[in-house]
């Protein structure tokens, strides 16, 4: 005889663990963590991904706050001082505006011209080679081959000759004027030669003829134009001694 064996159908053995973990209250454990797994762990993601997002722009803005300080750009223009005494002779910035509304470029033409006329006369033996440069560098061709002219060593007139290392010629402007409406300016101002024991003090008269641009904004970029000053004529006559 054939025996007969009976099969147990798997669906019903799967309503049998369900109905079983029903019982229990593991399918409700279940349910629960699914739940959370879908519903409160993205969530919490999200939060992250806000709290992250937050963070990166409040970093932006303080880096992009730092950034806009750091504009307009400007570039730093080096200069050269020269002291024997660092301690003491403490550079400071001087307005060139000798009053209140002054035009700036007429101001800066005086400082230009002034300065040249101090380079071109003073005598330092520490500051003969950066005095020469800076007239040569301001004054058209013919002046500049006079003044080397005349400061050349192996003319018997010129300061290297006459001063040499034991004396100092110092300048002090005393006053200055524009001649008329021409590129033309009257200095007048001391010498003091000192050196040996003894002081020397003498009035002079320069007259300056000069091609000055003047200060003008660029239209397009909104910034000060290269200023061009050169010296084109240069006269200097004693007027007095000075006790």
């Amino acid at each position: 005889m054939k025996t007969m064996q009976s099969q147990t159908d798997p669906a019903d053995e799967d309503y049998a663990a369900i109905a079983e973990s029903v019982k229990s209250g593991e399918y409700f454990r279940k349910a629960r963590a699914m739940y959370d797994l879908s519903v409160h762990d993205p969530m919490a993601e999200r939060y992250l991904y806000l709290f992250i997002t937050a963070l990166s722009l409040l970093s932006f803005i303080i880096a992009f706050s730092a950034m806009q300080s750091l504009y307009p750009l400007q570039t730093p223009v080096p200069f050269i001082y020269s002291t024997n005494n660092i301690a003491d002779d403490i550079p400071h910035i001087q307005s060139l505006l000798a009053r209140k509304g002054e035009n700036p470029s007429a101001a800066l033409l005086r400082f230009l011209v002034q300065n040249y006329v101090t380079l071109h006369e003073e005598y330092n033996i520490d500051t003969f080679d950066r005095d020469v440069s800076g007239v040569e560098s301001q004054s058209a061709p013919a002046v500049a081959a006079e003044f080397r002219q005349a400061v050349d060593p192996r003319n018997p007139d010129s300061p290297v000759a006459l001063y040499q290392r034991h004396s100092k010629r110092r300048i002090t402007i005393v006053s200055s004027r524009r001649i008329g409406e021409a590129d033309a300016m009257e200095v007048t101002y001391e010498a003091a030669v000192e050196g040996k024991g003894e002081g020397k003090k003498s009035r002079w008269q320069a007259n300056i003829a000069f091609n000055y641009s003047g200060l003008a904004l660029d239209e397009k970029t909104g910034k000060v134009n290269p200023v061009s000053f050169v010296v084109t004529q240069y006269r200097s006559k004693r007027l007095q001694d000075i006790k």
